[in-house]
Protein backbone atom coordinates (compact mmCIF):
# COMPACT_ATOMS: atom_id res chain seq x y z
CA UNK A 1 0.00 0.00 0.00
CA UNK A 2 1.32 3.26 -0.91
CA UNK A 3 2.37 5.22 2.38
CA UNK A 4 0.86 8.84 0.97
CA UNK A 5 -2.21 7.08 0.58
CA UNK A 6 -3.28 6.27 4.43
CA UNK A 7 -6.23 7.46 6.36
CA UNK A 8 -3.93 9.39 8.61
CA UNK A 9 -6.32 10.74 11.81
CA UNK A 10 -5.72 14.20 13.15
CA UNK A 11 -5.97 14.74 16.60
CA UNK A 12 -8.33 17.83 17.57
CA UNK A 13 -5.15 19.82 18.90
CA UNK A 14 -3.67 19.79 15.97
CA UNK A 15 -6.98 20.07 13.60
CA UNK A 16 -7.68 23.41 15.61
CA UNK A 17 -4.00 24.36 14.66
CA UNK A 18 -4.40 23.64 11.30
CA UNK A 19 -8.23 25.25 11.12
CA UNK A 20 -6.20 28.66 12.97
CA UNK A 21 -3.69 28.41 10.19
CA UNK A 22 -6.27 28.65 7.58
CA UNK A 23 -7.86 31.32 9.23
CA UNK A 24 -5.17 33.71 9.42
CA UNK A 25 -4.51 32.78 5.52
CA UNK A 26 -8.00 33.88 4.58
CA UNK A 27 -7.54 36.63 6.72
CA UNK A 28 -4.12 37.28 5.89
CA UNK A 29 -5.00 37.25 2.42
CA UNK A 30 -8.56 38.67 1.66
CA UNK A 31 -9.44 35.17 0.28
CA UNK A 32 -12.79 33.34 0.21
CA UNK A 33 -11.33 30.40 1.84
CA UNK A 34 -8.68 27.53 2.02
CA UNK A 35 -9.01 23.75 1.76
CA UNK A 36 -6.48 21.58 3.18
CA UNK A 37 -6.14 18.14 1.59
CA UNK A 38 -4.87 15.32 1.36
CA UNK A 39 -3.52 13.98 -2.00
CA UNK A 40 -6.34 11.77 -2.57
CA UNK A 41 -8.53 15.19 -2.62
CA UNK A 42 -10.05 14.39 0.99
CA UNK A 43 -10.58 17.27 2.82
CA UNK A 44 -8.20 17.77 6.52
CA UNK A 45 -10.13 21.21 7.24
CA UNK A 46 -11.26 24.40 5.37
CA UNK A 47 -11.51 28.09 6.72
CA UNK A 48 -14.03 30.56 4.82
CA UNK A 49 -17.20 30.65 3.24
CA UNK A 50 -17.69 27.36 1.43
CA UNK A 51 -20.61 24.93 2.65
CA UNK A 52 -19.36 21.09 3.48
CA UNK A 53 -20.81 19.75 0.28
CA UNK A 54 -19.25 22.18 -2.08
CA UNK A 55 -15.72 21.84 -0.08
CA UNK A 56 -16.03 18.29 -0.69
CA UNK A 57 -16.45 17.96 -4.56
CA UNK A 58 -14.40 20.64 -4.70
CA UNK A 59 -11.27 18.77 -2.81
CA UNK A 60 -11.88 16.04 -5.18
CA UNK A 61 -11.35 17.59 -8.61
CA UNK A 62 -8.14 20.06 -6.90
CA UNK A 63 -6.49 17.07 -6.25
CA UNK A 64 -7.25 15.85 -9.34
CA UNK A 65 -5.94 18.78 -11.29
CA UNK A 66 -2.87 19.05 -9.32
CA UNK A 67 -2.01 15.01 -9.96
CA UNK A 68 -2.17 15.96 -13.88
CA UNK A 69 0.09 19.35 -13.45
CA UNK A 70 2.57 16.80 -11.67
CA UNK A 71 2.13 14.29 -14.42
CA UNK A 72 2.92 17.27 -17.53
CA UNK A 73 5.87 18.20 -15.14
CA UNK A 74 6.98 14.66 -15.63
CA UNK A 75 6.41 14.41 -19.48
CA UNK A 76 8.35 17.98 -19.38
CA UNK A 77 11.11 16.24 -17.47
CA UNK A 78 10.76 18.93 -14.71
CA UNK A 79 11.44 17.55 -11.46
CA UNK A 80 8.05 18.71 -9.83
CA UNK A 81 5.52 21.09 -9.65
CA UNK A 82 5.15 22.16 -6.20
CA UNK A 83 2.49 24.95 -7.30
CA UNK A 84 -0.33 25.62 -9.44
CA UNK A 85 -2.07 29.08 -10.11
CA UNK A 86 -5.48 28.82 -11.72
CA UNK A 87 -7.55 32.13 -13.50
CA UNK A 88 -10.91 32.37 -13.56
CA UNK A 89 -13.37 35.18 -14.70
CA UNK A 90 -14.46 35.85 -10.71
CA UNK A 91 -12.19 33.69 -8.42
CA UNK A 92 -8.82 32.29 -8.71
CA UNK A 93 -7.22 29.02 -6.70
CA UNK A 94 -3.23 29.30 -6.00
CA UNK A 95 -2.09 25.53 -4.96
CA UNK A 96 0.60 24.33 -3.11
CA UNK A 97 2.20 21.10 -2.28
CA UNK A 98 3.04 20.28 1.40
CA UNK A 99 5.65 17.56 1.92
CA UNK A 100 4.15 15.84 -0.95
CA UNK A 101 1.37 14.27 1.11
CA UNK A 102 -1.20 17.14 1.40
CA UNK A 103 -2.32 20.13 -0.77
CA UNK A 104 -2.79 23.94 0.25
CA UNK A 105 -5.49 24.93 -1.99
CA UNK A 106 -6.53 29.61 -1.13
CA UNK A 107 -9.66 30.59 -3.67
CA UNK A 108 -9.53 34.11 -3.92
CA UNK A 109 -11.43 36.85 -5.89
CA UNK A 110 -9.66 38.83 -8.76
CA UNK A 111 -9.43 41.61 -6.56
CA UNK A 112 -7.19 40.14 -4.85
CA UNK A 113 -3.58 39.98 -5.83
CA UNK A 114 -1.57 36.92 -6.40
CA UNK A 115 1.56 37.67 -5.01
CA UNK A 116 0.27 38.52 -1.66
CA UNK A 117 -1.69 34.93 -1.70
CA UNK A 118 2.18 33.25 -2.67
CA UNK A 119 4.01 35.53 0.25
CA UNK A 120 1.59 33.74 2.64
CA UNK A 121 0.69 30.62 1.26
CA UNK A 122 4.07 30.27 1.54
CA UNK A 123 4.06 31.01 5.34
CA UNK A 124 1.09 28.81 5.75
CA UNK A 125 2.79 25.92 4.02
CA UNK A 126 5.69 25.75 6.48
CA UNK A 127 3.72 25.93 9.20
CA UNK A 128 1.08 23.11 8.07
CA UNK A 129 4.29 21.04 7.46
CA UNK A 130 5.49 21.44 11.02
CA UNK A 131 1.73 20.35 12.16
CA UNK A 132 1.61 17.34 9.72
CA UNK A 133 4.64 16.16 10.45
CA UNK A 134 3.85 15.72 13.99
CA UNK A 135 0.52 14.20 13.14
CA UNK A 136 2.35 11.62 10.83
CA UNK A 137 4.54 11.21 14.02
CA UNK A 138 1.95 10.48 15.84
CA UNK A 139 0.43 8.32 13.33
CA UNK A 140 3.85 6.06 13.09
CA UNK A 141 3.53 4.97 16.28
CA UNK A 142 0.09 4.47 16.86
CA UNK A 143 0.47 1.62 13.96
CA UNK A 144 3.90 0.51 15.75
CA UNK A 145 1.94 0.20 18.75
CA UNK A 146 -1.00 -1.70 18.21
CA UNK A 147 0.53 -3.19 14.30
CA UNK A 148 -1.77 -5.29 12.00
CA UNK A 149 -2.68 -8.21 13.95
CA UNK A 150 -4.97 -5.82 16.45
CA UNK A 151 -6.25 -4.41 12.80
CA UNK A 152 -7.23 -7.54 12.08
CA UNK A 153 -8.99 -8.09 15.17
CA UNK A 154 -10.55 -5.38 14.97
CA UNK A 155 -12.43 -5.94 11.93
CA UNK A 156 -13.17 -9.52 12.71
CA UNK A 157 -14.74 -8.37 15.94
CA UNK A 158 -16.65 -5.60 14.01
CA UNK A 159 -17.64 -8.35 11.11
CA UNK A 160 -19.27 -10.61 14.16
CA UNK A 161 -21.33 -7.79 15.26
CA UNK A 162 -22.44 -6.32 12.26
CA UNK A 163 -23.33 -9.71 10.06
CA UNK A 164 -26.76 -10.74 8.80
Amino acid sequence: MDPQLTSIIVPPEELGQIETCLLRLVDDTGSNYALLLDKSGQVVAFQGDGERQHITALGALIAGVFASSREVARLLRERDFRASFQQGVRENLFIALIEEQWILCTIFSRGTHIGLVKVFTKKATSELATILGRVRQQQHRRDELFGSSFHTSMEDTIDLLFRD
